[in-house]
């Protein structure tokens, strides 16, 4: 009655509709394709913009680190879409994965288990996308209501024409831009968000199916030694699955070339740094700082629910023998517990997501970026204001 595919299927008209979800069929492909060209061209125009901003700002400190600050979000942006839609043709081995029969066929409690594990997804993907919907609201917002500056374009970013002349053509690109971003950008992490949360809670259920077979009864001994067995299978097929999801979805999507995962990382950990000096040189009641806290809300809760994730798949994994080991396993057959054995061993090794196989997603891994970051934004305020 509940198909796992479904867990994504918000995502996967989000990301049909910019033209980057892979399709099994070819019906309207001029549209399909032309939506995604639009995006990729918006993007890469709005990336050249900001380049040569860069250059014609480099004696400037403060609009340079202005323009840094967006440029880093939109390059990890252009490189997990580039990547997601080179490889897309991928997760069609997710969705078939996801039909494996051992995912199915639990009791209603493992059920409410899962409905319950992905009801708290959806809550943080609610949220996250209300984040990046209010950060382009107050973005825009930015040229109309601070009376500090005239006429000045919501992103930092050359123009090939006046832009006080046809500022609202200018405006019009850049809001375009910054939108399509934050759809795409946010549609890819959830997506990602969801497929881990599914490996999480077969996970949960296979812990409370070990935990409570019941080895004691002489009579159903045959019976249990089938229900292990299917345990065994649940939990290899689950470890499959991730394997899939992490070489077929993150490693393609977000870790291909030069734009893996462990440097969006860095280009985060790079971002808190400016993010944090230009903010200390806006003064504090202007609606720009606003857009910043806005912004840095947007850009931790990014990085924090894909450390988040990959921590609760590495804890709930690891838990799976310790699980096992509740039950009375120690009154079964002489006969099986050789199997046991080899399954404690199989278990001791929790699954684990990595940035380019250097740094693991964790919770260890994101407090360890925002204390370098406010380490290193110390000495750039320290830096800039020297006389």
């Amino acid at each position: 009655e509940y198909d796992l595919r479904d867990t994504i299927k918000t995502e996967k008209k989000l990301l049909l509709f910019s033209g980057f979800y892979p399709r099994r069929r070819s019906k309207n492909n001029i549209l399909y394709v032309f939506r995604a060209g639009l995006n990729i061209f918006v993007s890469y125009a709005q990336l050249f913009s900001m380049i040569v901003q860069m250059v014609m700002d480099r004696n400037d400190l403060s609009k340079l680190s202005e323009t840094i600050l967006f440029f880093m979000t939109h390059v990890t942006f252009l490189g997990k879409l580039t990547n997601f839609g080179y490889y897309r043709s991928n997760l069609f081995n997710i969705e078939d994965a996801l039909t494996n029969p051992v995912f199915y066929g639990f009791s209603s409690e493992c059920l409410a288990v899962l409905k319950k594990k992905m009801a708290s997804c959806n809550l943080v993907a609610k949220i996250f996308r209300m984040l990046c919907i209010l950060a382009v609201l107050l973005y825009t917002s930015v040229p109309f209501l601070d009376e500090s500056k005239t006429k000045s374009l919501p992103l930092p970013g050359w123009l090939p024409f006046n832009t006080r002349k046809y500022y609202y053509l200018g405006v019009i690109f850049q809001i375009a831009s910054v939108s399509i971003t934050a759809y795409n950008n946010s549609s890819i992490d959830i997506l990602t968000w969801m497929l881990i949360t599914v490996a999480t809670a077969e996970f949960d259920i296979l812990k409370e199916n070990l935990k409570t077979i019941n080895f004691r009864s002489e009579c159903e001994a045959r019976a249990n030694k089938t229900v292990f067995k299917n345990c065994i299978k649940h939990h290899k097929a689950i470890v499959k699955y991730e394997n899939e999801f992490y070489y077929n979805v993150l490693f393609y999507c977000t870790i291909s070339y030069d734009f893996s995962l462990i440097h969006k990382i860095e280009a985060t950990f790079s971002k808190g740094i400016f993010l944090q000096f230009f903010a200390s040189v806006v003064s504090f009641p202007s609606v720009q700082f606003g857009f910043l806290v806005m912004y840095l809300l947007c850009m931790l809760w990014q990085v924090g629910m894909y450390c988040w994730f990959g921590h609760d798949v590495m804890t709930t994994s690891n838990d799976i023998g310790h699980f096992f080991y509740m039950s009375n396993w120690y009154e079964s057959r002489v006969t099986i517990r050789k199997d046991f054995y080899i399954f404690f061993e199989r278990t001791k090794k929790p699954v684990t997501l990595t940035a380019g196989k250097f740094i693991t997603l964790s919770l260890t891994t994101l407090t360890g970026i925002l204390r370098s970051s406010y380490s290193y934004f110390a000495v750039l305020q320290h830096i800039y204001k020297k006389p």
